[in-house]
């Protein structure tokens, strides 16, 4: 039946075209072509003879070739429509038929077991389940440690992220050798209220210890007005506690003047969310204003976030120049650059294991254009870029899009930034402070 099918469509679109000719990319073209020999030698496409006998016969050939002309574009038009109607045949652009044509040379077989397992009396998934664990299983075995599948739900949690707000308990946390470290605990939230402090160590959440940063951040979030139970460690003494989520007004940009010396402006920017840039120059603004003329930018535990954001303050601190260059997989490269004019302000930037991705660009742009001083502890080394990509259904996936490289050509991936002041993060603001006021 599908053979009779195929003969009858392939029978309907030759009767529908007429002459045909094929280009490279086996696009075909319909329709009559002047340039044709089987069409230029017929009478209808020359001008006439200049014999005054021949003008009569001239327009009885001319009647005769305009009705043909008309019959044929109207059996065309006929064809068209009817096979068209019957679903023998789809007109789409050459792109949309290359990609489908792709996808069934590289996954049609995929698609051909999913119909399988949908046809199976016996099976205990349907392959929309099946889909989810195949996805998340063939981006974990990638190579790319920061490839990840989500389904509808994972990905609008992953999204609060990057938001203006977001449901949790109010910390930041990062990955350090000790554990998973509170660098940041958010005034006023419920974390706060217990008495959370920053180096306290999660080691537990509801009773199971967290794989990983994201891990933790998962475990954390949840509904408004639901309990977590957090054990943390604080020295040699482990704390319980029970905490209620609540909504978090995030800003990613905490900002004071230094308790002792009130020229000096200390910027935290906890991580790069949307906004973040505008939070970090209003920042500036308004320890301006209350007298400061030098500034400590604090990256430690910033494990990154959105790209552009940190490219739009180092735009903001550096005069015109090179901030990082992004290489795709073919080659490719896209530089980002800072135009001229600067916020022309005095300042140090401190930095520990937890700085990572968007937070290196910043750090290696500063380093390299001479900014600033660089202090503390060498950076993690995540020297790549990822591009989430949300599908019709709602799931989403992220993966690595491109390498970049520092302003000098230096690679950051698995390197980090060795900062110009080496010292532990217990020395790091007094090190700091010292550079200023010298």
């Amino acid at each position: 039946m599908q053979e009779e099918e195929k003969n009858l469509q392939e029978t309907a679109i030759t009767a529908a075209e007429g002459p045909k000719t094929a280009d490279e990319d086996n696009t075909v073209r319909t329709g009559l072509d002047p340039e044709d020999t089987e069409y230029a030698s017929h009478p209808a496409f020359y001008a006439g003879a200049k014999d005054e006998e021949q003008g009569p016969k001239r327009s009885v050939i001319i009647k005769y070739a305009a009705a043909f002309s008309s019959g044929v574009l109207l059996s065309v038009l006929a064809l068209l429509l009817l096979t068209y109607g019957l679903g023998l045949f789809r007109v789409i652009p050459d792109p949309e038929y290359k990609y489908y044509r792709e996808l069934k040379e590289k996954s049609g077989k995929y698609y051909e077991i999913l119909k399988l397992i949908d046809a199976d009396p016996i099976a205990k998934k349907k392959p929309s389940e099946i889909s989810d664990d195949m996805f998340k299983d063939m981006l974990n075995g990638i190579g790319d440690p920061y490839a990840e599948y989500y389904t509808k739900e994972e990905y609008e949690e992953f999204m609060k992220n990057y938001g203006d707000d977001y449901v949790g308990i109010g910390i930041i946390v990062s990955k350090e050798k000790s554990g998973i470290k509170v660098v940041y605990v958010i005034p006023d939230g419920p974390a706060h209220d217990a008495g959370m402090k920053a180096d306290d160590v999660i080691v537990a959440i509801d009773g199971k210890k967290p794989r990983d940063v994201d891990d933790a951040v998962d475990m954390i979030s949840g509904e408004t007005g639901t309990k977590v139970s957090l054990t943390i460690r604080r020295g040699s003494e482990s704390i319980d506690m029970d905490l209620t989520r609540t909504v978090i007004d995030q800003e990613s940009v905490a900002y004071a003047e230094y308790k002792d010396d009130h020229s000096i402006g200390v910027i935290r920017i906890v991580s790069f969310r949307k906004g973040t840039s505008d939070e970090f120059e209003e920042a500036v603004k308004e320890l301006q204003n209350k007298g400061c003329d030098k500034f400590i930018i604090d990256l430690r535990g910033n494990g990154g976030g959105i790209t552009d954001e940190s490219i739009k303050i180092a735009d903001y601190l550096l005069p015109e120049c090179r901030i990082m260059t992004a290489i795709a997989k073919d080659g490719s490269e896209k530089v980002f650059n800072s135009k001229a004019g600067s916020a022309e302000i005095d300042y140090v930037v401190l930095t520990d294991g937890g700085t990572a991705s968007a937070s290196e660009i910043l750090a290696g742009a500063i380093q390299d254009n001479k900014g600033g001083l660089i202090i503390g502890s060498k950076t993690y080394g995540k020297g790549v870029t990822q591009l989430s990509r949300k599908f019709k259904d709602g799931s989403a996936i992220k993966i690595t899009s491109t390498e970049y490289l520092r302003p000098n050509g230096g690679k950051v991936n698995g390197i980090g930034i060795t900062p110009d002041i080496r010292t532990d993060d217990e020395e790091a603001l007094e090190k700091a402070i010292g550079e200023l006021t010298k």
